[in-house]
């Protein structure tokens, strides 16, 4: 009897610690102790648990606990829908939507290579050691614009001032020094305030849209806006900040004019022509431009899709307006057009050396101290679609410009905006 015992204690060991460790992972996950629960799913998910697999997966959906990462988060639930898990392939099928075609393709790699305990994927394991820990804290915290220099693992200066200042910004004690603790919180940072990874370069080229080939990208990281890539000030003022991305603010010498209910205001597309006629370097005495304009070179296709992350700061004064010129004086284009505190206060409009036109206006009010994602494409029959926040706003078809675009601008006629992240795509 006592041999017996011996043999179902050694044959029934494994899945009472499996089920220890996978209630372990769970406890630390409802306490929001996700670099706990990253280790605990991670080894269990590694053997082969698919519940563990889908909880992994879940965390690296998120970036909690782990540096978010979309073809990790598709293997571990693709996994976990493999062995039978009942929300696992749903979860998958929606992630897909927002990930590159070839990071599904890289994903499914990945899935068709996997072995238990093989560790196949590069990564797949949760940050466990100090140097991953450290490696997981420089990439998050680049991520939200504290600058580390490079996501090595390998403590430096610059890695301590980062953390230094990110621990002044968020009321933590300030030591300087890289914790499991600080990773959640940063982690969790990332989570909240929507600078996903790979989410915002990733959603207008979706799988199975023309949009494939990334010709414009910048996330200001550096902290220099004049490199990778090269941005222009043609009037008023523009800089880099942490946190913020490129920051403008411009107060108008003029109060502006009123606006009727609808009415676009026309002076400030008389501006940005004005500005762009004017020869490069040229001396004036006239007064200067009363906005400050920004814009980047670089060959658009005619059909493109892009995705913005745009902040309001302050009330707004007079008119925001962005998007694709053609040649270099920006004469010819499109604009999305923001004006503040008027019925019908988004105008998407089509410039041309002849004039301007307003394709169409709707009713839209931006909020303060809110991110939003403003998501436009354009196909090859020349329909563009806007969105703001996922929600579409204009569909409209114009073929009136055929040409490639040779560059972005974006003008502030009069408030404080912010762009943290620009992602351009074109078609190949």
């Amino acid at each position: 009897m006592r041999c017996l015992l011996i043999i179902l204690a050694l044959v029934l060991a494994p899945s009472v610690v499996t089920a220890a460790d996978f209630n372990a992972g769970m406890t630390a996950y409802d306490r929001q102790d996700y670099v706990t629960a990253a280790r605990e799913f991670g080894a269990l998910a590694e053997a082969g648990d698919y519940h563990a697999q889908y909880m992994l997966g879940r965390l690296y959906a998120r970036g909690s606990g782990v540096a978010q990462d979309f073809v990790q988060a598709h293997l571990w639930y693709n996994l976990a829908a493999s062995r039978g898990h009942s929300h696992a392939a749903q979860a998958r099928d929606a992630l897909e939507r927002t990930m590159r075609a070839r990071h599904i393709s890289e994903a499914r790699r990945l899935f068709s290579q996997w072995k238990p305990g093989a560790n196949v994927a590069k990564g797949s394991t949760p940050p466990a050691t100090v140097q991953e820990v450290r490696a997981a804290i420089q990439k998050n915290l680049n991520e939200l614009g504290y600058d580390t220099g490079r996501s090595d693992g390998v403590m430096g200066g610059k890695t301590r001032a980062a953390i230094r200042d990110y621990q002044s910004d968020h009321d933590i004690a300030v030591d300087g020094q890289p914790s499991e603790t600080l990773l959640q919180h940063v982690t969790e940072t990332l989570r909240t305030t929507g600078r996903e990874t790979n989410a915002p370069a990733s959603a207008p080229a979706l799988a199975d849209s023309p949009w494939r080939r990334l010709v414009l990208q910048d996330q200001f990281q550096d902290g220099d806006y004049t490199r990778n890539p090269t941005w222009t000030v043609t009037a008023g003022h523009y800089s880099v900040e942490r946190g913020l991305g490129l920051h403008s603010v411009h107060e108008p010498r003029q109060a502006p004019a009123k606006v009727r209910s609808g009415e676009l205001p026309m002076a400030i597309l008389s501006a940005i022509l004005a500005q762009a006629t004017r020869p490069a370097g040229s001396a004036t005495t006239a007064e200067p431009p009363d906005f400050a304009e920004i814009h980047v070179d670089g060959t658009i296709t005619n059909a493109f899709a892009m995705e913005l992350k745009l902040t309001l700061r302050q009330v707004a004064t007079g008119p925001l307006a962005l998007g694709p010129y053609q040649a270099g004086n920006r004469v010819s284009g499109y604009r999305l057009v923001y004006t503040p505190n008027v019925a019908r206060g988004l105008h998407l409009v089509r410039l041309t050396a002849s004039g301007s036109s307003v394709i169409e206006s709707v009713d839209h009010e931006f909020s303060l101290n809110r991110q939003y994602i403003v998501r436009w494409t354009r196909d090859q029959r020349g329909e563009m679609v806007v969105s703001v926040d996922a929600k579409e706003v204009f569909r409209v078809v114009d073929r009136s410009l055929a040409d490639p675009f040779t560059g972005f601008t974006l003008v502030n006629n009069g408030g404080d905006y912010a762009l943290q992240e620009i992602s351009i795509f074109g078609v190949d």
